[in-house]
């Protein structure tokens, strides 16, 4: 005897049959109404079973037909939510992740006359943005701004050095005298401003 006579047979119950120790519940169909056996399990988890995936898929298709054009809809009438229109917008300024204690620069949306310094995604460093205000132009990749009071945040103008390559900035730093280099600028040089 195969397992379909045996539990088919009469002296099993027509609706909870049992197969090893688990039981199996004959239930029918939500979409054809043909009786099937399941498992008790499917039937918690499932709202309306179904016999088959054509069933199954049948079932989908009808669900998706009542349901499908909420997504065209959506498209059409939404509005893009760039830049400030974005509830999240925080003024276009993010920061880099610092590690320790270090806090990284803060990176700002670059103007357009000045998006050569830009990264692709359109933001620049801070202190490299005003600097390249306050001396009226875009500075090189080599050039490199450094911060007097040695905090990455704060970018007020007569707290920048403009060095031409970073060489020059470490030779600064430990206080050698870095031959041609224009190391504060002052108001009176401002260009921009």
């Amino acid at each position: 005897m195969d397992l379909r006579q045996w539990l088919a047979s009469p002296s099993r119950s027509t609706s909870t049959k049992t197969k090893g120790f688990a039981s199996v519940i004959t239930t029918n169909c939500a979409e054809c109404g043909k009786p099937y056996q399941t498992w008790p399990r499917t039937l918690r988890r499932v709202k309306s079973p179904t016999c088959s995936r054509q069933c199954n898929g049948k079932a989908r298709g009808r669900q998706w037909g009542t349901h499908g054009h909420k997504g065209a809809a959506a498209r059409k009438t939404f509005t893009p939510m760039f830049g400030a229109k974005n509830p999240a917008w925080k003024g276009g300024v993010t920061h880099k992740r610092g590690k320790g204690n270090y806090l990284g620069p803060r990176y700002v949306r670059c103007p357009p006359k000045l998006l050569a310094m830009a990264r692709r995604d359109g933001y620049v460093m801070e202190h490299r943005l005003v600097m390249a205000l306050r001396i009226g132009r875009t500075l090189l990749r080599t050039e490199c701004v450094n911060h007097i009071n040695r905090n990455p945040r704060d970018n007020r103008p007569e707290n920048l050095e403009l060095y031409p390559t970073n060489g020059d900035h470490k030779r600064g730093e430990v206080g050698r005298f870095v031959d041609g280099v224009a190391n504060q600028l002052y108001p009176e040089d401002s260009v921009l401003l």
